[in-house]
């Protein structure tokens, strides 16, 4: 039976993950409740919201829409605690896009909100071949077709990860002028994928790519990585719960505007160049 592809996108999604909210919180303690409640307060602030839908649409769901190998379901992934307006507004977008599954949870745990749609993707022993993907991430054309591929020609094995290490970055901070880059860093966020064994038992089945670090893939499993291609766009803005991106680090070079625009054109010719560009401006100083 040939393995189904499944991305999973967390959107605005309210519970543990890997965010850094919750490093050292214990599972049901009032440091967790303290975090949950910070973590509400800054997800559903207006302005953030916006921003992250104008991404979403610009970057995510284009590039999804775009797939050539369309044999894929994108698990969008948020919370019952959203304001409903903006719930509604997440429904509609993903009406857009036939692959999509929307996911309203009131679990505070990614596992817990996934399981039950990962076994049910996984019914009849079909391997998943999962992979993540931000809300302001974007992938090529060509993302599914070649996680397709790489299922076939790794298909004696029961369980393998899968990166495109060459990426974009672009990165936009406080007052700051927007910078751009090229990096090889293999197993970056955007588009890392495991596929994972089929198991009797149902808990195994559910198991998703974020109980894993996706630096840590690589050593979990049988990897097979491909440096040549574009793999993803990534962009990082204040705010963004992840590391600062530094100009000075091993395997990034900077890119001018120029350089920047024609990687696009090769790697993301679907994409509207100036819709990123709206996204990266610096905000106003107020009056």
């Amino acid at each position: 039976m040939n393995d189904h592809i499944v991305g999973i996108c967390r959107f605005s999604f309210l519970g543990r993950g890997d965010w850094g909210a919750y490093i050292g919180t214990a599972r049901g303690s009032e440091a967790e409740a303290e975090a949950l409640r910070q973590s509400a307060l800054q997800l559903y602030a207006e302005d953030r919201l916006r921003f992250r839908f104008r991404a979403f649409e610009a970057l995510t769901l284009a590039s999804m829409r775009a797939q050539a190998h369309e044999d894929f379901t994108l698990i969008v992934l948020s919370s019952t605690a959203m304001p409903a307006a903006w719930q509604a507004r997440l429904g509609a977008l993903c009406l857009t896009l036939p692959q999509a599954r929307l996911v309203l949870s009131d679990e505070t745990d990614v596992a817990a909100a996934l399981a039950p749609h990962l076994r049910e993707l996984s019914a009849g022993g079909r391997r998943l071949v999962q992979f993540r993907l931000d809300d302001d991430d974007c992938v090529p054309a060509d993302f599914t077709a070649r996680l397709a591929r790489a299922g076939e020609v790794m298909r004696d094995y029961d369980a393998f990860a899968f990166s495109l290490p060459r990426t974009l970055l672009a990165t936009r901070y406080g007052d700051a002028a927007p910078a751009r880059y090229e990096q090889i860093q293999p197993f970056h966020a955007a588009g890392a994928a495991v596929a994972l064994p089929v198991r009797r038992t149902a808990s195994r089945v559910a198991r998703s790519i974020f109980a894993f670090g996706h630096f840590a893939l690589m050593r979990r499993f049988p990897a097979l990585t491909d440096p040549g291609p574009y793999g993803a766009l990534q962009l990082k803005v204040e705010g963004h719960d992840s590391r600062t991106i530094r100009p000075n680090e091993p395997g990034l070079t900077a890119l001018d505007e120029a350089q920047f625009a024609q990687a696009l054109a090769t790697g993301f010719p679907f994409l509207d160049q100036r819709a990123l560009a709206d996204l990266l401006a610096v905000p106003a100083a107020p009056a």
